[in-house]
């Protein structure tokens, strides 16, 4: 049975394919849908056109992405012709990606360590499902990065190398300030030993070290008082 919506929809498809004095043939050779799958709509016959129709539909005819399926809907469709050239010849943005670091405050950090503990603790208490230890240790390991940034923030912003050494920190994040393995990713390493120069921790750094390090603090500070000269210290840290 041909539904009204049905027949008004077949009536736009046929008229515009007449319009453009094309065949079946030469609409499915445009990028349209098969000569049956034409008929079909054009008819009004059989299931509705499917989604992947309604587009090739689109293309073929040279409608506006969108017309046919607005059309079998009740709507009406727009033929290329009738957009401003600007909007037809306009190049499609690119996706931009990014950015690559964002801030995350204490709030969020202190709320992904509960969790976490929870799970390595579920790890150690069942050895027995397949794949939980290894996901603790992937969760554990992405954690420590990102409180590893914390208390390279905090250390940058309470005096650096030079300093207060505050017990608190060290008895919170001693493992942070550890002497890194030989074996640990590069930039993981190196993050490790800043965090240990920025608590006084020298022993081992060689002099071109210490600069580079002596150098990235002071920008760390310049950076934070030029953004917030009002702050006396930060409450996010970037990941």
């Amino acid at each position: 049975m041909v539904t009204s919506t049905r027949a008004r929809f077949g009536q736009f498809v046929y008229k515009r394919r007449r319009l453009l004095n094309l065949t079946q043939d030469q609409v499915t050779a445009a990028g349209g849908p098969s000569d049956a799958a034409q008929t079909r709509a054009e008819n009004g016959t059989g299931p509705d056109p499917s989604i992947e129709t309604l587009r090739k539909l689109d293309v073929a005819l040279r409608w506006a992405p969108g017309s046919a399926a607005r059309t079998l809907e009740g709507g009406s469709p727009t033929p290329l012709e009738a957009l401003d050239a600007d909007e037809r010849s306009a190049p499609s943005r690119p996706l931009t990606l990014g950015p690559s670091e964002i801030p995350l405050s204490l709030d969020t950090i202190i709320e992904i360590l509960g969790p976490h503990t929870r799970i390595t603790t579920l790890s150690a208490a069942h050895p027995e499902v397949p794949g939980l230890a290894d996901a603790a240790a992937d969760l554990s390991r992405v954690v420590s990065k990102i409180t590893g940034a914390y208390v390279t923030r905090l250390l940058e912003v309470n005096g650096g190398p030079a300093g207060p050494r505050q017990p608190l920190i060290e008895f919170a994040f001693g493992h942070l300030l550890e002497e890194p393995s030989t074996a640990d990713d590069p930039h993981e390493r190196e993050e490790a030993l800043y965090r240990r120069f920025l608590y006084g921790r020298e022993e081992g750094l060689d002099a071109a070290t210490r600069e580079r390090f002596w150098r990235r603090w002071e920008d760390a500070v310049r950076l934070k008082d030029t953004d917030h000269p009002e702050r006396s210290g930060d409450t996010e840290v970037t990941a």
